[in-house]
């Protein structure tokens, strides 16, 4: 794994934002059951929490066993594989929680697959270089939607993959994240370059 001492050494260290692909053009559902706010974990604010969590899909797909990283509206869905490379390489950034993913259309379930709460939020957007708005136009200090990201050089330190704080739900990974994912072959995992977020340009 190259360290990131050896990273600075030639130059810049780049960041980009954490990304997915799937074959299907689905979603994998945070469940109204869960007991905790979705947003909430998102966010990173609540990660002790007390069991499992649900997610639900229309059906599973022959495939699903292959992919390490899930779409998903809520906390990334990650499988045992990335959970266990993460947790060696990145300690003390991510909190994993079990899921139990549940098929609307067969009731089959699936327990393959953990719930990835980033637990660190650091300030990484460079307002400067950015393009964003207020996602809610009464609230200009509220949550914000950013069009085009620049990063700030050198600003997630230690940390391997983090929350952006300007924007929570917004994950940034560096390159010894990158070149893990690369490294163990991990599937679905894909990576979206500085520039726009409208039309990105992947890595």
């Amino acid at each position: 794994m190259p360290k990131l001492d050896g990273l600075k050494g030639r130059g810049m260290i780049m960041y980009y934002k954490l990304s997915c692909f799937y074959k299907r053009d689905v979603f994998f559902f945070y469940s109204d059951e869960n007991r905790y706010d979705r947003r909430e974990l998102e966010k990173g604010n609540r990660c002790q929490v007390d069991g499992g969590l649900t997610y639900i899909v229309d059906k599973f797909d022959t495939y699903l066993s292959t992919y390490d990283i899930l779409p998903t509206v809520g906390p990334p869905l990650v499988s045992a594989k990335f959970k266990e490379i993460i947790e060696r390489h990145c300690e003390n950034d991510c909190v994993f929680i079990p899921v139990e993913i549940k098929s609307t259309k067969t009731k089959e379930q699936n327990n393959d697959f953990f719930a990835m709460i980033v637990s660190n939020s650091v300030v990484c957007l460079n307002k400067e270089k950015s393009e964003y708005k207020p996602s809610i136009k009464s609230l200009p200090d509220g949550p914000i939607s950013i069009n085009y990201v620049v990063y700030i050089p050198d600003s997630l330190g230690v940390h391997h993959i983090v929350r952006m704080e300007e924007s929570k739900h917004l994950i940034v990974v560096d390159e010894v994240f990158v070149n893990l994912c690369k490294e163990n072959s991990i599937n679905g995992v894909t990576f979206i370059k500085e520039g726009s977020l409208q039309r990105p340009e992947y890595l």
